[in-house]
This record gives C-alpha cells, structure tokens and sequence, in this order.
C-alpha cells in the first residue's frame, strides 16, 4: 500500500476575518435611532407629497382664474379700442354737424335775403303799377295795387334800417301819403310815387349789389 505523499499541504482553517485595523467598525443604530430615521424619512416624503399636492391645487385653481383674468385684459383692451373708435367717429360726426350748422346758417342768411329781396322788388311793382294807374287816370286800380304794400314794407324795414335808418321811416311816411292823397291830388300822389320807387331802388342797390 502507498502512502499519500508528503508534498500534500493540510487545509487551512476557516477563520473569520479579522477587521481591518485602518478602518473603524461603523457604530450600529439602536432600534430607537432606526425608528426616528424612518420616521424622518417618511415625514419628508409625506411633507413633499403634500407640498406637491398644494402646488397641483393651486394650480388647477388659479389656472383658470389666470386664464379668465388674461381674457378680460382682452376684452377690456378690446372695448378701450372700440371706445377710442366711437370717440373718434363722435369727434368726425361733430365736426360734419358744425359743417352742416355752420353750412345752414349760410343757407338760411341766403335765403332770408333772397325772401327780403323778394319783398322789396314786389313792393317795387306794387308802386309802379300804382303809377301806370295814375297815367291812365284809373285811381281805383291805384289803390288796387297798393292794398297790401304797407305790410310788405313792415317785413322789410328792418332790413332797409341796416343801411339807411332815415329810409327806413319815410318811405312808410310816404306810403301813407300817397294813399290818403289818392283821392284828393292825383299830381302830388304821381310825384310821391315816383320819388318812392326812386328810395326803393336805392335800397335795392345798398342791399343786393354787393
């Protein structure tokens, strides 16, 4: 029988490892201490969730308020724009009526003088048809003529005291002569006539030919 060789080394013994001398061994947490970590740790993730939370609220919430706050900057912006285009057509609409006004003012004063020129050119005929009667002899178609001159004059006068007061008063004067002297002195009422159509005439000119 061989016997095992000599070369053959025993085994080791299994030891357990011996710490290492140049690292201190980490002191080990008692249960109270592993209790009031977690506890920490838990709190955070708790206070982070919750702090999460808060920030989701609020925004959903204000979100929308955000949103509607932005749509009435909108609008308002928008009906400032309107405002600012009403007041300017208000201003160009204004400007149009004192145009028209002062447009109608400058028709009416046309027209009122054209009305006066009227007048007197009618009160003109009425004394020269007056006189044409007198040259026939007809005192009846005279006074025909001059039925209704005395209130034409009363229009009128006012516009002939613009340019001559003293004409303003005798030629009424003088009107109210010639028909009272109709009757009585044809002559003298022939000369009247002539010496009025004379101040009418004079009065057309200061007025009209300008």
């Amino acid at each position: 029988m061989k016997t095992e060789s000599n070369d053959s080394q025993p085994e080791a013994p299994n030891l357990p490892a011996q710490p290492d001398p140049a690292k201190p061994a980490k002191p080990q947490l008692g249960r109270f201490h592993r209790f009031w970590r977690t506890s920490l740790i838990w709190l955070a993730v708790v206070a982070l969730a919750f702090l999460a939370g808060v920030l989701i609220f609020n925004f959903l919430r204000y979100q929308p308020l955000n949103e509607r706050l932005n749509q009435t900057q909108d609008e308002l912006t928008q009906s400032n724009q309107n405002i600012s285009n009403l007041e300017a057509k208000l201003t160009t609409t204004s400007n149009k009526v004192t145009i028209l006004e002062n447009d109608n003012q400058v028709l009416q004063s046309e027209l009122d003088t054209a009305t006066t020129h009227l007048e007197l050119l009618q009160v003109l005929v009425d004394v020269n048809n007056a006189r044409l009667a007198l040259v026939d002899g007809d005192v009846p178609a005279a006074k025909a003529s001059l039925k209704n001159t005395s209130a034409k004059l009363e229009v009128i006068t006012p516009r002939i005291a613009e340019v001559d007061t003293n004409l303003a008063q005798s030629i009424p004067q003088r009107l109210a002569l010639i028909l009272a002297g109709l009757d009585s002195d044809i002559e003298t009422a022939k000369v009247d006539l002539e010496l009025l159509a004379g101040n009418l005439l004079d009065v057309e000119t200061a007025l009209f030919d300008k």
